[in-house]
């Protein structure tokens, strides 16, 4: 179980208003968000509210009834209220029931004609202006002397403020013939981050926050989280407690408890993948009595190993959310790894990529067996012709195998017949989406064919969606004996098209020494991408047709583009476009009927693709 502990940051009640704010702006994307005054003093928290659109105002009738108002009615006056409701302007009570029921106290006290006693000027901020007016506000012991001497007493204050008994004695001595009364929020005071970190109670420990001194796991990015889960022996079975502390928001936690939830289930599947794969590997492997048929076999064997195994975890995936086991996903997945690895092949002849999982590829290695020694041009391009031709020969092999392999262990499976099915359709999908994908820059470069935003969702709903995230994610379900809903399907759909255009930005704005390839090849190669149809339609079009298809792009080049499509909007139009979707996914996963084990997953899946860097 992962836990949450707020204790360090920010208290229940606001953590509550925070948790109403986020899912109203997620559930109301068409309507403007507005607070009413300001409720916490956190400038990481305020940071992120603005950054949505969310902003905090004090004046009421700049609103409209198209917009949606959060207030905290213990810091509302009734005009407000009235004002609101007159107007029709929709409004959020996020209230903290606690400080309603100390409300109601002193305003009893009030009418009983007590004298208020407000502890320290932090009171001010969540009490209605009333008590303000009619109170005193105490910061220190002088503020005691000029009170009035008949009128009964009340304290109203935290149950941490230090002071509060000594103010109370003070006023015993000196106010003998009145009643002393208190009036104090306990608010369960919560522990300081150091307290929480010392706290030997508390087990696995990973602190959100600003690297510490007096602990090794703390972390202040999602890139540190993620490779420390992995490398770490912790598993999905492991109390994890997560502690963030006072700049740490309530969002920031729950997002990465979705991520931890995704990577201890995903550690799991891809290890058990990774240590068998040489074993199916082997398997495979029917000794021909031909030799060259051997070494193509060899050949597929070297590169089907040392992926991420992403497609064979959520296959896994599948079938653990419709069973709450794992039990027959072992061969499905390694079937489909070896299909992936067969299309990666194609993939390379095509793109004519000489580096594939740090390895060379088939037509590289063959090139480099034969092209040892000068000799004609026509040997030259015989060589040339025979590395392509095998590595078409290899991945045609393995789109084989990977099917051989379904049949002979799934042909008694009650489903049996839907997997096959749905296995051919995934392959299919995938060849239509590289047709396009093939297709389209040149008909674009050469002016046969003005590319659509359509035709790039289109390769993105093919190549990617359904090949990496719908198609494993629905065999999992069919080996748990279930039907993948409509609902989710889409919601998978939306996931891979993130996938892709996180893959798209990173292609060119991402770091190449951390994305293991150069950030020009998608420029030299003319890739149709969301950030190419949008700068299309734009002024800065020509100048961009100057350096986009161009080979040898140089790092000037580079920069010129990035600069072109920042300049044209379309960078600001894909991240917008990424994080619309984003927010609609998250929401959707939210709506279906799943448990929240799965839903954390599955959540955690979106946040590990979008946060990658490579």
């Amino acid at each position: 179980m992962i836990a949450i502990n707020n204790e360090s940051g920010i208290c229940e009640g606001i953590i509550n208003t925070l948790n109403i704010i986020y899912d109203t702006y997620e559930s109301n994307l068409n309507k403007k968000i507005y607070i009413y005054n300001n409720f916490i003093n956190n400038s990481k928290v305020i940071d992120e509210l603005n950054n949505l659109g969310i902003e905090i105002i004090d004046d009421i009738t700049l609103l409209t009834s198209d917009d949606i108002l959060i207030i905290n009615t213990y810091g509302v006056s009734y005009d407000i209220l009235n004002y609101l409701k007159e107007n029709k302007i929709e409004y959020i009570d996020t209230s903290c029931k606690k400080i309603n029921n100390l409300k109601k106290e002193i305003f009893k006290k009030y009418k009983d004609d007590y004298e208020i006693l407000i502890i320290n000027n932090e009171y001010s901020e969540i009490i209605n202006s009333w008590i303000l007016d009619t109170g005193i506000i105490i910061n220190d012991i002088d503020d005691l002397k000029n009170l009035e001497e008949s009128k009964n007493k009340v304290l109203v204050g935290y149950d941490y403020f230090n002071d509060t008994n000594e103010i109370i004695n003070y006023l015993k001595d000196n106010y003998h013939n009145v009643l002393i009364e208190k009036i104090i929020l306990n608010c369960e005071n919560h522990l300081e981050l150091n307290e929480l970190i010392e706290d030997n109670n508390i087990t696995n420990k990973i602190i959100i926050a600003e690297e510490h001194e007096n602990i090794n796991n703390s972390f202040n990015n999602i890139a540190s989280v993620i490779k420390y889960i992995l490398e770490s022996n912790l598993t999905k079975e492991d109390d994890i407690n997560l502690i963030g502390s006072k700049n740490t928001t309530i969002k920031e936690l729950c997002n990465y408890k979705y991520l931890i939830s995704f990577l201890l289930y995903y550690k799991e599947i891809a290890s058990k993948l990774r240590e068998n794969q040489q074993d199916f590997n082997n398997k495979l492997r029917v000794d021909s009595d031909n030799e060259l048929v051997n070494l193509v076999y060899d050949d597929i064997s070297y590169l089907n190993q040392d992926g991420k195994y992403i497609r064979g975890v959520l296959i896994a995936l599948g079938e653990y959310m419709t069973t709450c086991n794992n039990i027959n996903y072992l061969d499905l997945a390694y079937a489909y790894e070896l299909f992936q690895t067969s299309v990666l092949i194609h993939d390379d002849i095509i793109d004519n990529a000489k580096i594939r999982r740090g390895k060379d590829t088939i037509p590289r290695s063959i090139c480099k067996k034969y092209l040892n020694k000068k000799r004609s041009q026509n040997y030259y391009d015989d060589t040339i012709r025979l590395a392509n031709s095998i590595g078409i020969c290899a991945g045609d092999y393995g789109f084989y195998l990977a099917n051989k392999v379904i049949i002979d262990n799934y042909q008694n499976h009650k489903n049996f017949n839907k997997i096959l099915d749905l296995y051919n359709d995934i392959v299919i999908k995938t060849i239509k989406g590289e047709i396009i994908d093939v297709y389209l820059p040149y008909l674009s470069k050469y002016n046969y064919k003005k590319v659509e935003e359509q035709d790039i969702i289109d390769i993105y709903h093919l190549k990617t969606s359904w090949y990496t995230i719908i198609g494993p994610m629905s065999l999992g379900y069919l080996l748990g004996e279930n039907q993948i809903s409509k609902e989710l399907q889409d919601i998978l759909n939306n996931i891979g098209i993130l996938f892709q255009i996180k893959d798209d930005l990173l292609g060119i704005y991402g770091n190449t020494k951390v994305i293991g390839k150069q950030n020009t090849l998608d420029i030299e190669e003319f890739k149709q991408t969301l950030l190419y149809s949008y700068i299309m339609n734009t002024s800065y079009q020509k100048e961009f047709l100057k350096i986009y298809g161009k080979k040898n792009v140089s790092d000037n080049e580079v920069k010129r583009i990035k600069e072109l499509l920042n300049e044209s909007g379309a960078y600001e139009y894909v991240t917008n476009y990424l994080d619309d979707l984003y927010s609609l996914t998250i929401n959707n996963i939210d709506s279906l009927e799943l448990e929240e084990e799965y839903k954390d997953i599955l959540k955690g899946l979106l946040i590990y693709i979008l946060e990658r860097n490579k």
